[in-house]
Order: structure tokens, then sequence, then C-alpha cells
């Protein structure tokens, strides 16, 4: 019988990381790199307000692109979190049909 993920946290782990094509990365790791430029989006987005007239194209072109990369990480974080579910629930449907 395969033991319960908390007992040997490592098997569920590797098995983790073996699903995601050796990335280590998991899905709260994204949510914080996102969660970081969402700060970054913030500020530019206050210094867009308070710009001169001059600064504000490159301020928005900035601004943009942070946008772009959050959109981008939010997606991986919803892949990690779809694929580190399945192996989860696959691990305990068949620790339980083992038991």
């Amino acid at each position: 019988m395969l033991p319960r993920p908390d007992e040997n946290p490592q098997i569920l782990d590797n098995a983790i990381t073996e699903a995601l094509d050796g990335e280590t990365m998991r899905a709260q790791d994204w949510h914080d790199l996102a969660s970081a430029l969402e700060t970054r989006r913030e500020r530019l987005s206050q210094d867009l307000a308070e710009a001169h007239e001059y600064e504000r194209e490159a301020l928005q072109k900035r601004l943009d692109e942070v946008e772009i990369h959050i959109q981008a990480l939010q997606e991986e974080a919803d892949i990690s979190h779809f694929v580190e579910d399945t192996v989860k629930f696959s691990y305990e449907v068949r620790r339980l049909s083992e038991g």
C-alpha cells in the first residue's frame, strides 16, 4: 500500500515534479511572482498618474508589459495547480484502491 502523503511527502512531491516535466516551481511560486508584479503594476500606475506628459508613453508601455507578464504567470499558476491537483487525486485514488 502506498503511504499517506503526509507520511512521506517526498513521494508525492516527486510525482508532481515528474508530471510537471521536471519543473520545480509550483502553483504557489507562480502566484508569488504574479503578486510581486501586481505590486509593481500598482507603483507604475501611481507613477503614470503623477507623470509629466512626456513620461506617460514610456510608463504606459512598461505598464502594458507588466500586465502581459502577470497574465502569463497566472496562466502558469493555473496550469501547475491543475497538474498538482490531478497528481494528488490520482495518488489518493491509487492509495485507496491498494488498501
